[in-house]
């Protein structure tokens, strides 16, 4: 049995707007892509449409923030798409607008007159794509969906709505707890393989660093030693827009993987196939959206995709003026006011990261004494390669998985770690400095596991 992974569409109506300062401001400070959405998802599907899977999931965050209007188009594609595969999707936060500030774009002004979809709503309005199919299902206390498929005699798939828990954070209340054991055990009563999907993390994917917020369910060693402990093996999850696949070992010896699954509509659009083998293992490949067309023009899509997502960075390295460096960092979730009080000292840094080459960087930082531990004879063979293109390429690497990992003992892996070791070194906190390694050492070579294909 072969079973398809999407994940975070974050389908975005073209009807709230395109254009103007505001609309720019807000596309340019995403990974993912806003306007063109439609265009990537009419293409995604028509490749999954073509190829030999037998069922696809969606992992949450189907609409751009809870819109009617993303709601009704995004569903219509789903009707499409299921005139060739079956598909099962769940929700999460964006698809109700958990933050209550849905927004439109005209101009240079931003409205929030949006209508937007309740959370109760999901479950009948979705109820052709996962729920009306269910052979279980468990109504959270927000009125969302937990529920139970089955893929053929022995193939089952546990599809959770992991948005509220007892405290309002990301999580289950008990109450749906007792439901979701009972639906492992009964799984491995039935004889069948379970496989567990929810659309946020049960652990980092990379690094501790970079679980911050809500990228994770609250308690998260907790929620997934009770995953393992009750017997569930592998759970796909979303949100995170980043690819990669961890291992968790609670304290009684029981194992889960996870694997994370990046964002559709932005770099570099993963598509996960995973092959459900005799033996109760699965073997996963990530592949990706191969062209897309964008308003009627057929462009490589990990090309346009890199570019659109490289540009959150590069943007801000361009800033011209206070006014401009303000309003980037603010549309990026930042505090631009303050910052802009910043804008004497940073003009100049920016500037400099957008034209330096390595080999510049490495005499700037011998200089001041500090290019010790930084190989010459790697920044030398780099020499012209500008800085701003290292940091693209890691930025990359971290929301596609190592898709091309380094080598520990080459150039390219020697010099970027150095460099990294060397500044963050300047703080002299020995425990950040070896949390750094861990996670640059991961984004750079991939970590332990495969991210792109294995068998799990």
């Amino acid at each position: 049995m072969k079973i398809t992974f999407i994940a975070d569409t974050h389908h975005y109506s073209k009807t709230l707007g395109t254009q103007g300062k505001a609309y720019e401001l807000r596309s340019g400070s995403d990974q993912k892509c806003l306007a063109e959405t439609g265009d990537i998802i009419d293409s995604a599907f028509s490749q999954i449409a073509e190829s030999d899977t037998d069922a696809v999931f969606i992992l949450g965050d189907v609409s751009n923030d809870g819109e009617r209007i993303s709601h009704i188009e995004f569903r219509e594609k789903l009707y499409e798409l299921k005139k060739s595969k079956p598909v099962y999707i769940i929700t999460a936060t964006h698809d109700w607008c958990c933050d209550g500030n849905p927004r439109r774009f005209s101009g240079d002004e931003v409205f929030s007159d949006v209508e937007v979809m309740k959370s109760g709503e999901l479950p009948e309005f979705y109820g052709d794509f996962g729920p009306k199919q269910a052979v279980d299902s468990f109504i959270t206390k927000i009125g969302t969906v937990c529920y139970t498929v089955d893929l053929g005699e022995s193939v089952r798939v546990l599809c959770l709505n992991d948005d509220k828990n007892e405290n309002d954070h990301a999580g289950f209340t008990e109450e749906c707890w007792q439901w979701i054991e009972s639906q492992i055990k009964k799984a491995k009563d039935d004889g069948c393989l379970l496989i567990g999907i929810e659309h946020h993390l049960i652990m980092p994917n990379i690094s501790p660093l970079f679980a911050v917020g809500s990228t994770c369910v609250a308690n998260r060693e907790k929620v997934a030693s009770r995953f393992a402990d009750a017997g569930l093996r592998y759970m796909f999850v979303g949100h995170s827009h980043m690819q990669g696949t961890s291992r968790f070992t609670s304290e009684k010896g029981n194992t889960i993987t996870q694997i994370n699954v990046g964002s559709l509509c932005g770099y570099p659009a993963p598509i996960v196939e995973v092959t459900v083998n005799g033996t109760g293992s699965i073997a996963y490949e990530v592949n990706h959206l191969i062209t897309v067309k964008i308003n009627g023009e057929e462009k490589d899509a990990a090309a346009f995709l890199a570019e659109h997502s490289a540009n959150v960075i590069n943007r801000v390295l361009e800033c011209e003026t206070k006014s401009e460096f303000a309003e980037k960092l603010t549309a990026l979730q930042m505090n631009g006011k303050k910052a802009a009080a910043l804008w004497p000292a940073a003009k100049p840094i920016l500037h400099k990261l957008n034209t330096v080459t390595a080999y510049e960087l490495y005499k700037f930082l011998k200089f001041f004494g500090l290019a010790g531990k930084i190989p010459k004879s790697c920044a030398l063979k780099f020499r012209d390669k500008l800085v701003k293109e290292f940091i693209d390429e890691v930025f990359l690497s971290v929301l596609d998985g190592s898709l091309h990992p380094k080598d520990r003992d080459g150039d390219y892996y020697r010099l970027v770690m150095s460099v990294v070791l060397t500044l963050v070194g300047l703080k002299k906190d020995e425990k950040m400095t070896d949390k750094v390694f861990e996670a640059f050492d991961n984004i750079l070579t991939g970590g332990q596991i495969n991210n792109q294909r294995a068998i799990i």
